[in-house]
């Protein structure tokens, strides 16, 4: 079911990540409260933009890597590779920027590799503090879809870090 932007930001707000602008506030779809739903919508073929949001997602809430294989497993194909594309680059990335992230947000859990190894054949995400597996996951999704995805990585890491030293500076 697809949703209006202003009820995507809010459901992402009510995650902890305020990362869209709105034009005006609304509450969320009380469905869009379960991380599996939320998921699910981000990577709505109406709204591909939304599924890069999936990394800051993943970034921030670590737990929520326990419903990627029930998920993988009832979406439709090309929604299901989205998921597992942008989740993988969430487990590299998360390594890469593992220090930072431990000062913005604490000890948080370690995603797990469901498919960098497994799918795409990636070097393990402590490889490299993981900038290996996520420059390969890259150079193959670019070779499949000839966009350049590492920008979008740094991209997606670098609003998440950005969010949260603002949220920080505004705690203090």
């Amino acid at each position: 079911m697809p949703y209006f932007v202003n009820e995507v930001a809010a459901a992402l707000a009510a995650h902890d990540l305020p990362l869209l602008q709105v034009s005006r506030r609304v509450a969320p779809p009380p469905r869009l409260f379960e991380p599996a739903a939320l998921i699910e919508t981000l990577l709505s073929p109406a709204e591909p933009r939304y599924a890069e949001l999936l990394i800051a997602l993943f970034l921030r809430h670590p737990s929520y890597a326990s419903v990627v294989p029930a998920l993988d497993a009832t979406l439709p194909s090309e929604a299901a590779e989205r998921l597992r594309h942008l989740y993988t680059a969430a487990v590299y990335l998360q390594q890469l920027w593992r220090n930072q992230l431990l000062l913005d947000l604490g000890q948080q859990a370690e995603l797990p590799d469901y498919y960098g190894q497994a799918v795409w054949q990636l070097p393990p995400p402590s490889v490299h503090f993981g900038e290996a597996g996520l420059r390969e996951l890259a150079s193959q999704m670019q070779a499949q879809s000839g966009f350049n995805w590492i920008s979008s990585y740094e991209n997606a890491i670098s609003h998440l870090l950005t969010y949260l030293r603002l949220e920080a500076f505004r705690a203090a």
